[in-house]
């Protein structure tokens, strides 16, 4: 199979404690993870999953995006709210390890524009098969329930 599109996506992440510093090699962009206080971190940042349901919206979005405009879809605005269901008995040592750790992604997506209902369906289904970050969840047996509807 010809990787014609193949894109290598790099960071670098270092800490002490909890805070960790994260750059994106490459780029200007760097960002702070951490735990909140009760968790044992400092609140100076997102935790990595906080970052990784931004990552699952933000491609959610950037997809359907590309999408519309493969569609011809006049849209407005498309508002992504979403909520990731993780097991952490593999993070907190209670298991062996994280397999099968995400255990369900609900996706609530709110199209306006000049699209029907039905586009704004076929619209979400192609957005689905095809946001990498949301395959990656698929592929972990992850239960996915995902809505897209007109506002």
């Amino acid at each position: 199979m010809e990787n014609s599109h193949l894109e290598t996506f790099k960071a670098e992440a270092s800490g002490r404690g909890w805070q960790t510093k994260v750059d994106i090699t490459g780029t200007e962009w760097n960002f702070q993870l951490d735990e909140p206080t009760e968790d044992g971190g400092t609140n100076s940042g997102a935790n990595p999953m906080q970052y990784f349901a931004a990552s699952l919206a933000g491609c959610q979005n950037e997809q359907a995006q590309v999408v519309a405009d493969e569609l011809s879809l006049s849209i407005n605005q498309i508002g992504i709210s979403l909520e990731i269901d993780l097991d952490l008995s593999g993070f907190m040592g209670v298991s062996d390890h994280s397999n099968g750790s995400y255990k369900a992604v609900r996706i609530d997506a709110f199209v306006s524009g000049e699209v029907t209902d039905e586009q704004v369906k076929n619209l979400g289904k192609k957005v689905d098969e095809r946001c990498p970050i949301l395959a990656l969840l698929r592929s972990s047996g992850c239960n996915i329930t995902s809505n897209w509807s007109k506002k």
